[in-house]
């Protein structure tokens, strides 16, 4: 009996190097191709449902943050005066001259989290190219949202779906993000870190970090927090308040212009949108990304009562629907407002809602995967493989 039980024992060991060796496979693709690298790691989370080790997860996860953020490290960069890494690099070129009065440029002075890591940056690497301070910046939201799914957003999950979790969570996730809205990416991280939390202290001292990058973390961690606690209230208190602000917005906005209400960053923002707001809302209408939602709607609606989870998170579904609908006439409003949402949590929603239908999740998410590898490698609009291509000699992107 106990010479089986040692042989069960280290077949048990032997099957689960195998797996360590397996997960590191996409790790020896990507100083070739981070594209490659990246959907092998990705169809190992969506075919492998043995995959559920945390170590093996933090392999993967981490493969497919680095291998996405030099996918997305290559786009274009500085071709329109709307690329807001164009105000960013110019912060980064203050602070590496030593004109250290740049950490003081965002939120009245208060913001000064995005430039302290440009500081770093500068710090440990030096002259950073742009392609470069973009796969930095795109990398440390990415990485620190691998280690929130699988130590936050997995935790109470079935075994058997923690690896299909974090491939819904990186199947939508957006990379393209934090190369744009850098400040915003950075404090939606720390929002959910501070979300996940239990004990105050450490709420306080993500909620600070989040706001030293932006300071509408404040409001937005105040929706996600009350909606965990008063859902209902919450999502009419969301209702009423947006519909307010709508019905308001031309006479704050007149208050604003001839001066009675004073300049503060958020009224300024909210001017400049108002620039584009003759362009209509579909402008902003992504008209795929409305058929993913609608999907949403459909499948959270599907046995809701019998599922906690979906209980839980369908009312943060539909704060976010509305409030990404009520916003579409104030152009880029829509989107940064739910940023939260629609580049960071949307893939963990997606789960949640799908997770039960088995044959259907690992169906939509191949076919979803495969879309995704033709528009990253043949579409123009994605605008990739501008500073580098997506394959050559080893580590041939650090020779761009």
């Amino acid at each position: 009996m106990r010479s089986i039980q040692n042989y069960l024992q280290q077949a048990k060991h032997s099957s689960k190097s195998v797996l360590y060796v397996v997960a590191f496979l996409p790790c020896f693709i990507l100083p070739f191709s981070p594209l490659l690298s990246y959907f092998s790691a990705m169809f190992m989370l969506l075919l492998f449902t043995r995959f559920n080790d945390y170590i093996i997860l933090y392999i993967l996860g981490f493969n497919i943050a680095v291998s996405g953020s030099l996918i997305w490290a290559s786009r274009v960069y500085f071709d329109s005066d709307a690329d807001d890494f164009l105000r960013y690099f110019d912060t980064y070129k203050e602070i590496f001259s030593g004109h250290y009065g740049a950490f003081f440029s965002y939120g009245g002075g208060f913001e000064i989290g995005f430039p302290s890591f440009y500081l770093l940056l500068n710090t440990i690497f030096g002259r950073l190219y742009p392609s470069e301070i973009l796969f930095f910046t795109i990398l440390v939201p990415s990485l620190l949202m691998v280690v929130w799914v699988i130590k936050y957003g997995i935790f109470s999950l079935n075994v058997s779906h923690r690896a299909l979790c974090l491939f819904f969570v990186f199947l939508f996730f957006n990379f393209y993000a934090p190369s744009e809205w850098s400040r915003q990416s950075f404090a939606c991280v720390f929002i959910l870190f501070a979300f996940s939390q239990q004990k105050y202290h450490w709420k306080f001292f993500f909620l600070l970090i989040a706001c030293l990058f932006h300071l509408t973390s404040l409001p937005i961690f105040f929706i996600l927090e009350f909606l965990k606690h008063r859902p209902k209230l919450t999502l009419s208190l969301v209702v009423l308040g947006s519909l307010s602000f709508v019905f308001s917005f031309e006479f704050i906005l007149m208050a604003y212009k001839i001066g009675i209400i004073p300049h503060i960053g958020i009224l300024e923002k909210l001017n400049f949108y108002s620039i584009y707001q003759e362009r209509g809302i579909f402008m902003n209408l992504n008209l795929s990304f409305m058929f993913v939602l609608f999907c949403m709607g459909l499948l959270f609606s599907v046995r809701i009562w019998n599922d906690e989870m979906k209980k839980y998170w369908v009312y943060f579904y539909i704060v976010f629907l509305w409030c990404y609908i009520v916003f579409l006439p104030f152009s880029y409003a829509s989107n940064r407002l739910t940023l939260i949402f629609n580049s960071f949590l949307l893939g963990y929603m997606f789960f949640v809602c799908i997770r039960n239908f088995s044959i259907l999740a690992y169906g939509v998410g191949f076919l979803l995967l495969l879309g995704k590898f033709a528009y990253w490698i043949f579409d123009p609009a994605s605008k990739l493989w501008f500073s580098y291509p997506y394959y050559g000699n080893f580590l041939y992107y650090f020779s761009f």
